[in-house]
């Protein structure tokens, strides 16, 4: 998730953090290409069902009966804080990855996880539904159906996260919110726009006068109500199959591409981002009560008091979210940050400067606000301007280990093809 790239002819960089790996350059500093959910296969074949073997981590019986009646709860607005599923303990120090669908989808792939536990692994960050829009697996929401909104990667997605319950393996489910290509192109009243397109069409919108990132992904309106209940009901549904976390990515307004150009159908012209972001929060958290939630933001947030552009004010996570995960990814600050003409060659420096400045304002909200929120952050594990080998993977660990003290709660690894170094895992 970038504000912007910019580059010379060897280092692609990308401002303050990122979700997705923004950057697609190659550069003779990259050794990975990064594309993520680009031509992977399509696997077919219904989520269905969820075995209960695991006593730590699922309660219930061992046939569709609970499945169904956890949908049945969900479908009638109940609460989810009393689920029938007992859900796994969140670990007190995390040491996690993440797979894309497509990664998930594969046995080679959840076999490389499941040899990282002899590392220490112990939980594992799931795309159910992705930057693109699409939802992983054989959901049978009405939206995700009507609007054709799946691509099946996972076949079998209560049996996968029953499969990493019976490793030990605490399994959070990863939503993409804004960031929405599938449902934006099905759903054009609701989509972010390109004004000149519109002008151009006589002030009509439709899917032909939808505005485009840099990567040529497209966005729903962050006013949408329509989009807050669709993202609910989905973060309902897969709580049906075990997850024990979600973690929201892209909770904020676009970054880059023409921004000027944009126009935002829901809206009010001149609402600050910041309120209509921290309204989304709320309405998140009290709908998802009783549930473990995390929330992606830019690492300048960490830094940065005033609103970057995107709505992200730490402070408001920290309000709503049990876990708030920075992604302080040293290659995607800007050269000159601290000094540094590169500073992805500096990965403790970085990460440390912005969770200590993360743990400060955090220390001051609790001082003055009731809230139970831990920074977690996201650790790069790819190749930008550096190479990133074991060791500089741990010198990330360690600048979390040192500014957060015994607030520290672990890490998530990010590589966006879902290929880990050896011994990052630390």
């Amino acid at each position: 998730m970038t504000n912007g790239c910019y580059g010379n002819n060897t280092i692609p960089k990308c401002l303050y953090s990122m979700e997705d790996a923004p950057c697609y350059t190659v550069s003779i500093f990259m050794k990975k290409l990064f594309f993520i959910g680009i031509g992977g296969v399509v696997l077919s074949a219904a989520a269905f069902g969820l075995s209960y073997t695991n006593k730590d981590s699922v309660n219930g019986s061992s046939n569709a009966t609970g499945m169904e009646s956890q949908q049945e709860q969900i479908k009638k607005g109940e609460d989810v804080t009393t689920p029938m599923i007992e859900r796994m303990k969140t670990p007190d120090v995390m040491k996690a990855v993440y797979l894309t669908a497509p990664s998930a989808g594969r046995e080679d792939k959840i076999q490389t996880v499941l040899a990282m536990k002899k590392n220490g692994l112990n939980a594992v960050v799931i795309d159910v539904k992705d930057s693109f829009g699409m939802v992983a697996y054989d959901s049978q929401l009405e939206t995700v159906k009507q609007y054709k909104l799946r691509q099946k990667f996972i076949r079998d997605l209560g049996g996968l996260v029953q499969r990493f319950h019976d490793e030990g393996i605490y399994v959070i489910g990863r939503v993409a919110v804004f960031q929405d290509t599938a449902f934006a192109e099905a759903r054009p009243e609701i989509a972010v726009h390109d004004a000149r397109k519109v002008r151009a069409a006589g002030g009509a919108m439709s899917k032909k006068t939808i505005w485009r990132d840099r990567k040529n992904l497209a966005w729903v309106d962050p006013s949408s109500s329509e989009v807050y209940e669709y993202v609910v009901a989905l973060s309902k549904d897969v709580l049906g199959y075990g997850f024990d976390e979600l973690n929201y990515d892209y909770i904020r307004f676009p970054s880059d591409g023409s921004i000027t150009s944009i126009l935002y159908p829901k809206t009010i012209e001149n609402t600050a981002h910041t309120e209509i972001i921290k309204k989304f929060m709320q309405y998140l958290r009290e709908e998802m009560r009783g549930v473990v939630i995390s929330a992606d933001l830019f690492g300048f947030t960490m830094i940065k008091t005033e609103d970057i552009g995107i709505g992200q004010i730490v402070e408001d996570a920290y309000a709503n979210f049990d876990f708030i995960s920075p992604m302080v990814y040293p290659s995607h600050y800007p050269d000159g940050f601290m000094g540094y003409k590169n500073p992805a060659a500096w990965p403790y420096e970085v990460v440390a400067d912005s969770m200590q400045k993360g743990k400060e304002r955090l220390d001051m909200h609790k001082a003055t606000a009731s809230s139970t929120a831990k920074l977690r952050p996201w650790l790069q594990d790819f190749d930008l301007g550096a190479d990133y080998d074991a060791a500089m993977i741990g010198k990330q660990i360690k600048a979390s280990k040192d500014t957060l003290k015994d607030g520290y709660v672990g890490y998530m690894l990010w590589n966006p093809s879902s290929n880990y170094t050896s011994g990052g895992l630390q």
